[in-house]
C-alpha cells in the first residue's frame, strides 16, 4: 500500500524531480498532467495504455485504483443556528442581507442568529429573533455541508407585524439570489409551516 498524501509528497517530489528532462520542462509537465487526466484516473486508470504500464510501480502492485492513497478524513466539526421564517399578514416574508464579510458574506438570508458548536435553546433562539413575535419551532432541521463544518439549522416560525429587512412576497422568493442553505431553509419553512 502507497504512503498516504500529503505525507507522500516530498518523496513524489524527489521522483519527479529526477524524471524530469532538462529540456522543455514545461511540456514534459504537462504531457505527465495529460496522462494523469485522461488515463491515469482514481477510478478505473486505463493502464493498458499509458504508455508507462511497463514500469508503473501501481501497475506492479496490482491495484493501481489505490494511488493515490489518501489520509482519511477526520469528522468535520458540526455547527448548530437558528433561522426565523418571519411571515406578515399579507404573506411576504423577512429577508436581510450577511454581513459583507465571512461566509456567505453579502447575500441574502432568511434571517438565521450566529452558528456556534452548541445548539441553541429554543428561550435563547427567542431572544436572539429579528423581529418580535410568537416563534415556534418546525418538526425537523435544516441540515447543509461546508467545507470545513457541517450546519444544522432549526427553523422557527412566527407572524409579524414590520421589521428591519426586506419583506418579499413568497411566491416570488424564486427572483432572490439565495445561496443553497438559505433555499433549504425556505423549502423546509414551506413544507413544514
Amino acid at each position: 500500500m502507497p504512503e498516504p498524501l500529503p505525507a507522500a509528497k516530498p518523496a513524489l517530489r524527489r521522483l519527479a524531480e529526477r524524471l524530469t528532462p532538462a529540456a522543455r520542462a514545461g511540456d514534459y509537465a504537462q504531457a505527465v498532467m495529460d496522462l494523469g487526466a485522461t488515463l491515469c484516473l482514481p477510478r478505473r486508470p486505463r493502464c493498458l495504455l499509458c504508455p508507462w504500464e511497463s514500469v508503473c510501480a501501481a501497475r506492479a502492485g496490482g491495484d493501481p485504483e489505490s494511488y493515490p492513497a489518501r489520509t482519511p478524513k477526520g469528522a468535520k466539526p458540526q455547527r448548530h443556528g437558528v433561522a426565523f421564517w418571519a411571515v406578515r399578514r399579507d404573506g411576504a416574508v423577512l429577508l436581510r442581507r450577511r454581513p459583507p464579510r465571512g461566509l456567505l458574506g453579502g447575500m441574502m438570508e432568511v434571517p438565521s442568529t450566529e452558528w456556534r458548536s452548541a445548539p441553541w435553546s429554543l428561550a435563547e433562539a427567542r431572544r436572539s429573533a429579528p423581529v418580535p413575535a410568537r416563534w415556534r419551532a418546525l418538526d425537523g432541521y435544516v441540515r447543509h455541508g461546508f467545507t470545513h463544518f457541517d450546519l444544522e439549522l432549526r427553523v422557527l416560525v412566527g407572524t409579524a407585524a414590520e421589521g428591519d429587512g426586506l419583506w418579499w412576497p413568497v411566491d416570488r422568493l424564486g427572483e432572490q439570489a439565495l445561496p443553497s442553505l438559505m433555499k433549504k431553509v425556505v423549502r423546509h419553512a414551506l413544507a413544514k409551516a
